[in-house]
Formats: C-alpha cells, sequence, structure tokens
C-alpha cells in the first residue's frame, strides 16, 4: 500500500478514544491559543478585504466575534485562516502554523455538520499527524526554496481534517488528500503582505473543497503524494526525499513528540529567540537605547531568510524584520501588540535606530529543527568600545520544551480576546475551549454563525 492509501486508512480509522490522552491536551491548547489570536485577527484590514473581495457583507455584533458572516463551509475556512494568521500570532510546530490552518477548516466544518468536541479533536490529530508524516520526509528546508510549509503541507492537513470530521472512509480520505495536493501552494516571498494570512485560509479553504468534491464523485490519483511526479518530489528543494518507507501513522504519535510552540511575540517566529536573549539583557542591565552603539544577532541562514524586510514601513513589514523586532524590545521594553502598529513602526527614535542592528547569519543548524541555528545570540557593542553578550538561546519561551503554564495562556488569551468579549465572556469561552472534548456541538462557543443548515 502506497503512502497516500496509507494515510487515507489512518484518517478514516481516528476516533477520539483512540487517541493518547496526552494528544488532547495539546489539541485544546492549539484551539485555546488559535480562537484567541483568530478575534483580533478578524478585526484586521486584511479579513475585511477578503470577505468583502468574495462578495460577503459583514454584519460584526459586539461580544459574538466571528459571528459576522454567513458563507459556505469552505469560505468560512478561508476566512477564518485569514483571521487566525493575520497577526502571525498563533502557534507553530512542524516547520509552519498547524493551527491557523487546522482550527479553522475544523470550526467551519464542524458548524456545518454538527461535529461535537470528540470528533474536532479527532479531526484535529488526524490533520496534524498527517502533516507530520509529510514533512518527515524530507531534511531539505522547504523555505529556504522559497516555499510557505503552513500553505503547502496545510492544504493537505486540512483535507486530512474536513475527512475526518464528514466521516469519509479510507478510499474517499486518500483521494480527498491527493486532490488537495493539487489545491497547496504559497511563497515565502509574500511574507510581510497580507498575501501571508491569505496563503493559510486558503489551505484550510482547499481541504473542504478537497473533501467535497471527492464525497460528489470526483477522483484524484491513489498515488499523488508518492509517485516520482508526486506532491513530495515536486516540492522537495534538492529532490531528496523519502517516497518509500511505510508510514508511521498511529504507532509514534509525532503530537506527542513535537507539539505546539505558543508564540509569545506577534512576529515571525525567526526572531524569538533573538528577542528573548535581547529581553534578558534589558532586564538584567535596563540599558538605555542612548548607550547603545550597536547591535548584532546571530541566528541562522533560514532565519535570516525569513526575515527578509531590513527597514519596516508599517506594521505588516515589521512582523518579518529582526532589526526591528530588537529595536522595538531596547526602546519599548517589549515587542508585542501595542509595537506592531503603523504608528509606533513609523516612529523617528525607532526608525533611527534599526540601521544600528545587524543580522549575522550562521551556517550551522539544529539538528532537531534544521530550520533554526542551534542557537541564537544578542551582542550589544556600548559606548566606550564596552560589549555585552547574551546567554545562548536554544529554545524561545513558549516552545514546547518550555512551555506557558496556564496563567501565561490565560494572559495572552484575555489579552487578545477581551477586545471583542467582556470579561465573563471571555473567561466562559477559555475554560470551553481548554474542555473541548465536552462541547457538545460548536456552535456552544457562541462564536459562529448558526450552521447553513439550521438556517435553512
Amino acid at each position: 500500500m502506497g503512502l497516500t492509501r496509507q494515510i487515507g486508512e489512518f484518517v478514516a480509522g481516528v476516533r477520539f478514544d483512540r487517541l493518547p490522552p496526552d494528544s488532547v491536551k495539546t489539541v485544546c491548547l492549539g484551539f485555546t491559543d488559535c480562537v484567541a489570536v483568530m478575534m483580533p485577527g478578524w478585526a484586521e484590514p486584511v479579513s475585511h478585504i477578503t470577505a468583502r473581495g468574495l462578495g460577503y457583507v459583514r454584519n460584526d455584533r459586539p461580544n459574538r466575534a466571528l459571528h459576522g458572516v454567513q458563507a459556505p463551509a469552505p469560505d468560512l475556512a478561508l476566512l477564518y485562516g485569514v483571521a487566525a494568521h493575520a497577526l502571525d500570532y498563533d502557534d507553530t510546530a512542524l516547520l509552519g502554523h498547524p493551527s491557523a490552518v487546522l482550527v479553522s477548516a475544523i470550526l467551519a466544518e464542524a458548524n456545518e455538520v454538527g461535529a461535537d468536541g470528540k470528533a474536532m479533536i479527532a479531526a484535529y490529530v488526524a490533520g496534524y499527524e498527517t502533516w507530520a508524516e509529510l514533512i518527515r520526509r524530507d531534511h531539505n528546508q522547504h523555505h529556504a526554496k522559497g516555499w510557505h510549509p503552513s500553505a503547502v503541507f496545510g492544504a493537505l492537513a486540512a483535507a486530512a481534517a474536513a475527512a475526518s470530521l464528514r466521516k469519509l472512509d479510507a478510499e474517499q480520505s486518500s483521494r480527498a488528500v491527493a486532490m488537495a495536493a493539487s489545491l497547496a501552494g504559497g511563497i515565502v516571498a509574500n511574507f510581510g503582505s497580507m498575501t501571508k494570512p491569505l496563503q493559510v485560509g486558503r489551505a484550510a479553504q482547499s481541504g473542504l473543497i478537497a473533501t467535497r468534491l471527492v464525497e460528489a464523485g470526483m477522483t484524484s490519483s491513489l498515488d499523488a503524494i508518492e509517485h516520482d511526479l508526486g506532491f513530495l518530489r515536486a516540492i522537495s528543494p534538492n529532490g531528496v526525499v523519502d517516497t518509500t518507507s511505510d508510514a508511521v501513522l498511529g504507532t509514534e504519535w509525532s503530537i506527542l513528540r513535537q507539539g505546539l510552540n505558543v508564540k509569545l511575540y506577534p512576529v515571525c517566529y525567526a526572531a524569538h529567540r533573538a528577542l528573548d536573549a535581547v529581553l534578558d539583557l534589558q532586564h538584567e542591565h535596563h540599558f538605555k537605547p542612548d548607550d547603545i552603539d550597536a547591535v548584532a544577532i546571530e541566528i541562522g541562514e533560514t532565519q535570516a531568510k525569513m526575515l527578509r524586510i531590513h527597514r519596516p514601513q508599517n506594521a505588516l513589514d515589521a512582523k518579518f524584520c529582526g532589526e526591528f523586532a530588537v529595536t522595538a524590545a531596547l526602546i519599548a521594553g517589549n515587542c508585542g501588540r501595542p509595537e506592531l502598529t503603523d504608528a509606533f513602526v513609523g516612529r523617528t527614535d525607532i526608525q533611527d535606530f534599526i540601521p544600528k542592528v545587524r543580522i549575522h547569519p550562521v551556517s550551522e543548524k539544529d539538528p532537531d529543527e534544521p530550520g533554526f541555528s542551534p542557537f541564537d545570540r544578542v551582542r550589544l557593542v556600548l559606548r566606550e568600545d564596552r560589549e555585552v553578550t547574551s546567554e545562548p538561546v536554544l529554545r524561545p519561551r513558549g516552545h514546547f520544551t518550555r512551555p506557558v503554564n496556564g496563567e501565561q495562556l490565560w494572559r495572552k488569551f484575555a489579552d487578545c480576546a477581551g477586545d471583542a468579549l467582556g470579561p465573563s465572556d471571555t473567561q466562559a469561552l477559555f475554560e470551553c475551549l481548554q474542555n473541548l472534548s465536552r462541547l457538545s456541538s460548536v456552535a456552544d462557543l457562541g462564536l459562529l454563525p448558526a450552521s447553513r443548515s439550521a438556517v435553512n
């Protein structure tokens, strides 16, 4: 049995009661963090533009974020995915942003089919494990080739999640994932523009489109992933990819081994270790900006390529500028949502300091996360030729190996969701997402429009 069929067999067999218990905790973390950042993302210009461009009129109402569009589930998944990734504050893993794709697809699909929380959790695991199975087969960096992994692998993962929710059989699930391989795409060159969140939303939408077309009778190739002219070889940076070994789906659980990394700064994850380093230095020494003549950031080559903008002119630019991230940390003491505004980015003191910061890429790679260097480090050159160097940062705060605790997650959730919900609703939603398996219907979240079947 080839890989495409093996994935279909796994997806069709995923059930909540067969999942490792710790995987449920990780899925609840992903849903909680993703819904949190989706709310302010829903208010971002890119979300309004996407809805308007697709012909939908948003009727946003107070205390009901995400409630304002009646749309078919695939389009709803697109809108949610754009909102989830609009701030670039959503969690990371598998060289991408799994929850922004999977949660968006699952919320839209579950809303339509009436799935409960246990089915949503199983669907997330089906998507996550499919993504992990695909990406482990190529050790070269897709970012370095120009691919946006969230948009590429995410489309197939979303198809797996949707197939799980729609209870497709093994062959249908295989064909849905195979079809999504032809709908996948996204490039790094669009980082720093509104198209980046669109790529994530499109991946979620593509997965739902594939499942519906397969259900309606459309075919796809049952070797589309592993064929010599198939998905894995087509996107492989160097053409060195494993297309023949058996899948480990259901025997090894990647969600337990790799988990989710919660972002504590709303900027590209490539800058997070440097941000931790400079904030630690600032906390210890309390530097004033005028004390600093130069800043050197040591990060990996692939990280440097992702941080492709060096003189940001607005908040979108700044999310992909390592120089800005460090500048914000040194001047404002943080690089959070208040600093990711056009007004802050355009401040004279910010723009004047940015040229002091230089990125120095290093070629060594982390064997566990080869998109990164083994560690990042920051060096400050002070007046009178004094220097201060940070400790090497191997993993940023919020990483799976340095996880957020309940209080940290709540603070992020309240900071994001509090703009749209009152205190009591924010707390209730947080508890609901943390206990997703108890959910009888996605409608219980109170975030989404009534399902189309209910409306009709």
